[in-house]
């Protein structure tokens, strides 16, 4: 597993009312306590970088983000001193391998069958299922989406939505690669891909060959993801409900993705389905 070494400043003076002990203790609040895997340090997971709009830059030196802004967040919060990014493909994070990690920060959704090898913090994203296709493609209904060729990450959720719900005429293709993904739709090997509205919104800002086509009406959380019996889940949910409730998650929206969360679902057509 790979690492990248990263130094915080302060993000805002209010954060300082959540930073105390720094140097690697535990930090101790009324809704829990927080003990870091290393002394000082807050250790995320995320899957390979770059993930446009929410990790930017490269492991080693990440740039920028929202949940890299996060993460450097909720270190100050939770009184570390640094932040040290780790990747691996989102599979392993699925399926609870977080390698020693304190949390992962990677567009995660909770599931029963993730809940038996994670524990999550509170949901920070509720987010539609969005159709990621190149610019000038239409998806006026199911039977239009039923007849291309889908892309989507191996062992995400939208394996199920695509083939419950969609149900195309040919199987999806796999990627573990996200980046992967998004250029098979670019390259036409894949006609449409399957993404969270927030990062499909972030990915056609970074690439004006891409557009999002449609949405789907049921929305999915995002959560952190933790080690399974970690004791700082208290702690971390804590501290993101803070984030969202003084308006920092949505300021790093704004930043990172161009649009506010809660304005992120607007102005998206729905595809309607039989659910």
């Amino acid at each position: 597993m790979l690492t990248g070494r990263v130094i915080p400043g302060i993000l805002a003076l209010a954060a300082l009312a959540f930073s105390g002990c720094g140097g690697g203790d535990a930090f101790n609040s009324a809704n829990g306590t927080f003990e870091p895997s290393r002394p000082g340090k807050l250790t995320v997971l995320t899957q390979p970088m770059p993930t446009a709009g929410f990790w930017e830059g490269t492991r080693r030196h990440p740039t920028g983000g929202l949940e890299y802004g996060m993460a450097v967040d909720l270190a100050d919060r939770l009184g570390l001193d640094e932040v040290d990014v780790r990747t691996t493909p989102f599979s392993r994070i699925a399926r609870g391998h977080l390698g020693g990690a304190d949390l992962a920060l990677a567009l995660i959704t909770p599931t029963a069958e993730r809940d038996e090898v994670l524990d999550f913090g509170t949901p920070y994203i509720n987010a539609s299922p969005a159709l990621l296709v190149r610019e000038g493609t239409e998806v006026a209904d199911v039977k239009t989406a039923q007849g291309m060729q889908f892309a989507v990450g191996r062992n995400t959720t939208f394996e199920s939505i695509v083939n419950e719900t969609i149900q195309p005429d040919s199987p999806p293709l796999l990627f573990e690669n996200r980046n992967r993904e998004i250029g098979a739709v670019i390259n036409g090997t894949a006609d449409v891909a399957m993404f969270d509205l927030p990062a499909a919104q972030a990915i056609v800002n970074d690439d004006d060959r891409l557009a999002i086509a449609s949405k789907l009406s049921s929305a999915e959380p995002i959560a952190a993801a933790l080690p399974e019996g970690s004791s700082n889940v208290d702690a971390v949910s804590s501290a993101l409900r803070a984030m969202e409730a003084d308006g920092t998650i949505d300021r790093l929206s704004e930043q990172w993705l161009g649009t506010s969360l809660t304005d992120s679902e607007n102005d998206v057509p729905l595809l309607r389905t039989s659910e």
